[in-house]
């Protein structure tokens, strides 16, 4: 059975098909779009998965953070009804973004995922009990050590450094640069952000700036980037702990945004995760999201695993049913 994947992050959605195929789209997070942009591009991508793939079944797994394992049956019906209506036929898994990381090659279950992306969260598992997660309660409740994260307290860094409360730094004029208001103040910038109904995901693009004034060696820069991955290797600890991995074998994967565009970044973070934590293994960082899912679905398609089925990972056949 054919397969195909999407991973649904808070800036962006791509989606990939067997055989390569592949194509990117905006996001289907309502906390980083609102409601109705949200609805109207989900309706879009399945509609047009529904015309690559034809009429034939196939085993599709949605990663998404719009999902509360706590209670994921509103979202589960919206997601499933929502691929149902655009014609696809098969199977629909649907799990948070981060379980395929998990569950996919190199851990197949047995360690830490680390995403950090437009926001950021934690899983792990041995490999036979339900795996834990840390964070993942959006920018409100966590997210820290995420993009976001490193936006809002870069902004606030240069908001302080401009104002007189805090020292000066390269982060004012390269965040107002990054965002087209050069010759206008961090303070504006600020304003502007703060106006907008959903704000997450262009806070969220304030992070590549905030990493390349770290680079260039700027101190504020490097303290914000510094509590960032201090928070990162926080996470991984409380995750790898609850758990009942340390003093064991387990590996991490890394994944996200933030660790993918800067390679400094990725390499730190998995320096003191092996350092800090006894990772057996270097942490890798992923490359491709989306292929992990598809990797997922494939390794999966033919019988689901108990350490996942029902408490992170939701196969719902396509049509109506379970």
């Amino acid at each position: 059975m054919e397969c195909w994947a999407v991973d649904a992050g808070g800036s962006g959605t791509t989606v990939m098909i067997d055989g390569g195929e592949r194509w990117r789209c905006g996001s289907v997070n309502p906390a980083s779009v609102g409601p109705a942009a949200a609805e109207e591009q989900l309706a879009s991508l399945f509609s047009e998965l529904a015309e690559r793939l034809g009429p034939r079944p196939a085993f599709g797994w949605l990663a998404t953070a719009t999902v509360d394992a706590g209670a994921p049956e509103p979202e589960l019906s919206r997601l499933a009804g929502a691929a149902t209506a655009a014609g696809l036929a098969g199977t629909l898994v649907i799990s948070r973004d981060i379980v395929p990381l998990l569950a996919a090659r190199p851990l197949r279950g047995r360690g830490v995922a680390v995403v950090c992306g437009t926001g950021s969260g934690f899983l792990a598992g041995d490999g036979a009990a339900a795996p834990v997660s840390v964070g993942g309660c959006e920018y409100l409740g966590s997210d820290e050590g995420s993009a976001f994260d490193i936006g809002l307290t870069g902004l606030r860094a240069a908001v302080r450094g401009a104002d007189g409360r805090g020292r000066p730094t390269l982060l004012a004029e390269a965040l107002t640069g990054r965002h087209g208001v050069s010759g206008g103040t961090v303070a504006e910038l600020s304003r502007a952000l703060a106006a907008r109904s959903f704000p997450k995901a262009a806070v969220a693009a304030l992070a590549p700036e905030v990493c390349r004034c770290w680079l260039d060696g700027d101190p504020v820069a490097a303290e914000v980037i510094g509590r960032a991955i201090g928070e990162l290797v926080a996470g991984a600890r409380a995750a790898r702990d609850r758990a009942g991995l340390a003093g064991g074998t387990w590996s991490a994967v890394l994944s996200g945004g933030v660790p993918r565009g800067c390679a400094e970044f990725g390499a730190e973070l998995a320096r003191r995760i092996s350092a800090e934590l006894g990772a057996a293994a270097f942490p890798a960082v992923v490359d491709d999201p989306t292929r992990t899912v598809l990797s997922a679905a494939r390794t999966y398609r033919g019988r689901f695993p108990d350490f996942l089925a029902g408490r992170w990972a939701w196969p719902r056949r396509l049509g109506g049913g379970r």
